[in-house]
């Protein structure tokens, strides 16, 4: 069988839509219905049940859903482990950053970019979890003290975050953090954890605005009335923007980290090593 297949019918039964779906794997939505429509005719068995909502497995596709995700995995750790076992300094290369607008890694991957001109970058400047063990990025930037546990790498540096806020507003609150508005980023809408955290640095918060984009909530600060984390490599770019106090709110670790599979890969762990000697 076919792995594309079985790639189609998973990405279909999760995303549940076929433009959704077709944005995934990067085709048409006309191109994933002929696939499926293939699929179920070749094995004769009816996979999904068209609904005007999107496409639901049917009891067939619910039986067949662990043996394809059990192949998927299958499949992309043989993937992981050819990757992780080349030994040359070329080709392509997927990483993933912190959005600019949290912390500027211009400087040290322009620097590898020009060491290592047969390397192929790929930079996805975003502050979501990519999952690696689905090959979405070779390695992941994150700011964060608790990196997941399946991942290896190292701590590039201790970054603290300050309070900012145009000088018109920080002279107009006075300093006081919990009277002023505050602008947080939130990773996924409709759960707590981002409000949870913040109240941890700040007890009693009146928070105007969540956003899952640092860029909009770096924008948002500089138009006045409200406060903002970043740091001070960013706020410095930004003349209007002042800290409120001296003392950073909170200080966090910058990691760069891989899979297992893919660390004795020569391309990522020769740009691991590069950013660890330049951050």
């Amino acid at each position: 069988m076919d792995w594309d297949d079985i790639r189609y019918f998973l990405v279909l039964a999760r995303t549940g839509s076929l433009s959704a779906a077709a944005r995934v794997l990067g085709v048409t939505h006309v191109t994933v219905a002929r696939r499926i429509t293939r699929l179920e005719t070749e094995r004769g068995v009816k996979l999904f049940d068209r609904r005007q909502k999107g496409y639901l497995l049917s009891t067939a596709g619910e039986r067949l859903m662990a043996e394809g995700e059990a192949v998927e995995e299958s499949c992309l750790h043989f993937e992981r482990k050819i990757r992780g076992q080349s030994d040359v300094l070329s080709g392509p290369l997927t990483i993933s950053i912190p959005e600019t607008s949290l912390i500027d890694l211009s400087a040290p991957i322009a620097a590898f970019m020009k060491s290592y001109p047969d390397v192929q970058l790929t930079v996805l400047a975003t502050s979501e979890q990519l999952n690696l063990n689905q090959l979405q990025a070779d390695v992941l930037i994150r700011m964060t003290d608790t990196p997941p546990e399946l991942l290896v790498g190292r701590r590039l540096a201790e970054i603290p975050l300050y309070a900012y806020g145009r000088e018109d507003y920080v002279e107009q609150i006075n300093g006081d953090y919990e009277g002023a508005n505050w602008a947080i980023w939130q990773a996924v809408f409709g759960k707590s954890e981002g409000d949870k955290y913040f109240r941890t640095l700040v007890a009693e918060p009146h928070i105007t605005l969540r956003t899952n984009s640092n860029s909009q909530l770096l924008a948002m600060v500089r138009q006045g009335d409200s406060l903002g984390l970043m740091s001070a490599q960013i706020a410095a770019q930004y003349p209007e923007l002042v800290p409120v106090s001296d003392t950073p709110l909170v200080t966090t670790g910058l990691w760069i980290l891989t899979h297992s599979d893919l660390r004795h890969s020569a391309k990522v762990r020769c740009f691991m090593q590069f950013m660890v000697e330049k951050c």
